[in-house]
């Protein structure tokens, strides 16, 4: 998503829930995943505002929407350039933004013309009649915000153009960094981005990438490199194993979970060829199993934590208990071995309290002061600034919105990209490999998540962990009839990867043709059914949300 953003816009805009009048939520379920949010979203529901939800699944979220476009998975990109198509056509895009802003305009206008309302219900499954109207009303409902999640449509193999896509029809229809639509905001912390100053993307890096070595996938992901300052982890496997372009054998990580990468065996592969190997944890994982030397994290309630939330509230909050069984603060890991190793960097041997104040300079703020104030406070906001791209341009190459990406353009003859948010099929989808979806015709969708299970954290608890003890698969009514499946018969989910097997749950979420598994059960792991290196081609994302497969019925 940020790479997606930074690639139209130069940066981030977040949407303005408060203020707007539409909102088009993209592949998002905060009734799951951010309650805080979605309470904003209903009373907003409640108070007039228009919604449209873009879902492969009916949603508690689609539920709520006026409009719900439940298209099939991977298909977003197909979908966002039948909207444009239809706003473009109607003349209810904003012109004098398209003209003083876009740059790419005129290519996009033509290669848009494609998708006919027709042709993106063939693709997608969603009604043109749908299509058209949440054109409509996105367009010319003022403000309208869009509200994008982090990975739904990131973990398709085309899914960085997919967003590029659907990203657009916030400036093509005049919406961005104005109040009610997408407001321009730097992160302040992680991944929050809070009103306020800080110098975290100083912290994070500290010393220029053309000073350190090579990032893992870098040749592979040159534009993920361009955009961001980490090396590509979903790449780490196929380095381990290949040595290209350099080995790598020893590694140290953090919560490093080797179930969370696509062909998880092909990980844990990896993990075994490496001389030396420490994990770090609360519990003691599948993957400590496989570690050299493991060292025990404490959890939150034994630590102090700087966090910082969108609205601009913070809080430095303090351990309940000292650490127990000789765990530390993962953060007091990382600065005990600065320490120890010597490394050139003074503020790392300082400790994390006294980064914490580097960090927070710009703001005033010092961690003495935030721990006066143990239920949190407000940090001192920065005022709010629309349209700063009046006089600041954008953050990218041309210095306007691009349509057609220049830094893309640059990568087109070495590794194929292409400039326009082009839309491909998912490499393993019934379009792009009909042959192998004679043999496997349904599309896996996994990584969905339960009202009840945070990722995977909370299948420890019991009473969470009684409300769908066991592994299974959605699957719509017309699937299980033709099939015959009962709701509860096991079935197997196969793939040119492997199978695993679940219990059927015969649901009205899903549309024909598409399961859906729910990950974070150890013993069905669908990620053990993908390719390892089945990733999208300009960010490594893994496709996690598309592949082919079949079902196959066990027994009762």
């Amino acid at each position: 998503m940020d790479m997606a953003f930074k690639l139209n816009y130069g940066k981030m805009a977040w949407p303005d829930l408060i203020n707007t009048n539409c909102l088009l939520v993209w592949s998002s379920n905060p009734m799951y995943t951010n309650t805080t949010q979605a309470e904003v979203i209903m009373n907003k529901k409640e108070n007039g505002m228009k919604m449209i939800v873009v879902d492969p699944r009916v949603t508690p979220m689609a539920t709520l929407a006026d409009i719900h476009l439940q298209l099939r998975p991977g298909t977003d990109g197909a979908l966002a350039l039948g909207m444009a198509n239809v706003i473009v056509s109607e003349g209810w895009f904003d012109k004098e933004f398209v003209e003083q802003y876009f740059h790419g305009f005129d290519e996009y206008r033509e290669y848009i013309k494609e998708f006919t309302p027709e042709k993106v219900e063939e693709i997608t499954a969603v009604p043109k009649e749908l299509l058209i109207e949440a054109a409509r009303m996105y367009s010319n409902t003022k403000p309208a915000a869009f509200m994008p999640s982090a990975a739904p449509v990131v973990h398709h193999t085309n899914g960085l153009q997919n967003y590029r896509a659907a990203l657009l029809l916030i400036g093509l229809t005049g919406n961005f960094d104005i109040k009610g639509g997408n407001i321009v905001k730097d992160d302040t912390w992680l991944s929050s981005a809070s009103g306020f100053k800080t110098r975290f993307i100083e912290y994070i890096t500290s010393k220029p990438l053309s000073e350190m070595k090579a990032r893992i996938g870098q040749e592979a992901f040159p534009v993920w490199m361009d955009l961001t300052s980490e090396a590509q982890a979903v790449h780490l496997p196929k380095q381990i194993l290949s040595k290209e372009p350099y080995p790598i054998t020893h590694l140290i990580s953090f919560g490093l979970n080797y179930r969370m990468w696509p062909g998880s065996s092909n990980m844990l592969k990896a993990l075994n060829e490496l001389e030396f190997f420490v994990n770090t944890d609360i519990f003691f994982t599948d993957t400590c199993r496989y570690a050299d030397i493991v060292l025990p994290v404490c959890t939150s309630v034994e630590r102090s934590e700087f966090k910082s939330y969108n609205n601009g509230f913070v809080i430095y909050t303090q351990p309940a208990i000292e650490p127990l069984f000789n765990s530390k603060p993962d953060y007091e890991i990382i600065f005990e071995l600065a320490k120890r190793l010597d490394i050139d960097d003074e503020l790392m041997k300082k400790g994390y309290e006294a980064n914490l104040d580097w960090v927070l300079e710009p703001t005033g703020m010092t961690v003495e002061e935030l721990k006066k104030h143990p239920s949190g406070m407000m940090a001192p906001l920065d005022p709010v600034v629309y349209k700063k791209y009046e006089k600041e341009g954008f953050k990218t190459p041309t210095g306007k919105v691009e349509c057609t990406s220049e830094l893309l353009r640059k990568y087109k003859e070495s590794h194929g990209y292409d400039p326009l948010p082009t839309y491909k099929p998912p490499r393993s989808s019934p379009s792009a490999d009909p042959e192998l979806a004679r043999k496997y015709p349904f599309i896996i969708n996994t990584g969905s998540r339960l009202p009840m299970f945070i990722h995977t954290r909370t299948f420890r608890l019991p009473w969470t962990k009684s409300l769908r003890p066991e592994p299974m698969a959605d699957i719509s009514r017309e699937d299980a009839q033709a099939l015959g499946i009962e709701q509860d018969d096991k079935i197997s989910i196969v793939t040119p990867y492997g199978s695993i097997q679940v219990k059927a749950n015969i649901s009205d979420m899903v549309l024909k043709g598409v399961v859906s598994i729910i990950h974070g059960y150890k013993e069905a792991d669908v990620n053990t059914i993908i390719d390892p290196y089945y990733t999208d081609p300009i960010s490594g994302f893994p496709g996690f949300k598309a592949f082919l497969g079949n079902i196959e019925k066990v027994g009762r």
